[in-house]
């Protein structure tokens, strides 16, 4: 399941076990409160926060592994759901990353692969291409004006370590410098200028959750390992508030679902002081 931060609430929506469910966590107060349903129940989607309100696209539907293509965007102000263009394709299990008023799908499984555009003034999508590597249980970010890529997993090749960037004026991808430990099923945020990656899973190489924090400055151009999860989890969200790093919820049983219900905060100040 994603996690989005918006007007200092992190919005969670779907997720195995809770389908159909929102809720947004106030980290100022500790408390969780639920919201208007989601218009139909999904798992492995992928969501974004863009001027104020909470896009979610695709993932799988019940029980069901096969990719979708639906799109919905909710409105805090109203507590309610409106419907958006379908995607160009089914997708799951990518990443969405909002920049410059427009979301970008990236990764997962389903059709071409190719990286889905919406632009929200226009609500129309458009493409891109894909990742030189294929992968999906991925996560992505905005950073300095560029879409960043990282790791994930895929059929066949196993987890992955690699880190790519696209230009999203030329649509043009290139090679940046790879996670140390390969990942699937994780979480990351930018939080005070840095790319910080925890959790995930390894399940094609290996069978294990995954504690490990990892951390890009752009001053540095390389992966910094980070203090470890206190919980080792994967298939969680993460968001940043106030300057902390906060992940949602995930399983800690590599390869299948065993929800420890935890937020789990890093506060970067704390790793550098």
């Amino acid at each position: 399941m994603p996690a989005v931060e918006l007007g200092g609430k992190i919005y969670v929506p779907g997720g195995f076990g809770g389908e159909r469910v929102l809720e947004a966590y106030d980290p100022a107060s500790d408390n969780w409160i639920e919201l208007t349903r989601l218009p139909e129940g999904r798992h492995h989607l992928m969501a974004a926060g863009l001027g104020g309100r909470l896009f979610i696209f695709g993932g799988g539907a019940g029980l069901s592994f096969d990719p979708t293509d639906g799109a919905w965007v909710y409105d805090p102000a109203n507590d309610s759901w409106s419907d958006l263009p379908a995607m160009l394709e089914p997708r799951f299990a990518g990443a969405a990353v909002p920049l410059n008023n427009a979301v970008y799908i990236i990764g997962g499984t389903g059709g071409s692969g190719a990286t889905l555009v919406f632009h929200v003034d226009e609500n129309r999508w458009s493409q891109l291409p894909a990742p030189e590597t294929p992968r999906e249980h991925t996560a992505a970010v905005a950073f300095l004006d560029e879409i960043w890529s990282l790791a994930g997993r895929w059929q066949g090749v196993g987890e992955l370590a690699r880190v790519e960037i696209l230009n999203p004026g030329t649509g043009e991808w290139r090679s940046a410098s790879p996670l140390s430990v390969p990942r699937g099923g994780f979480a990351a945020a930018v939080v005070q200028g840095l790319i910080v990656v925890a959790g995930g899973e390894v399940i094609m190489t290996g069978r294990q959750a995954v504690a490990s924090v990892e951390i890009f400055d752009p001053a540095i151009g390389v992966w910094a390992a980070g203090p470890d999860l206190p919980y080792a989890v994967h298939g969680l969200g993460a968001a940043e508030w106030q300057g902390s790093f906060y992940l949602m919820g995930g399983s800690d049983r590599a390869g299948g679902i065993e929800n420890v219900g935890r937020v789990q905060v890093l506060d970067l100040d704390e790793v550098f002081p």
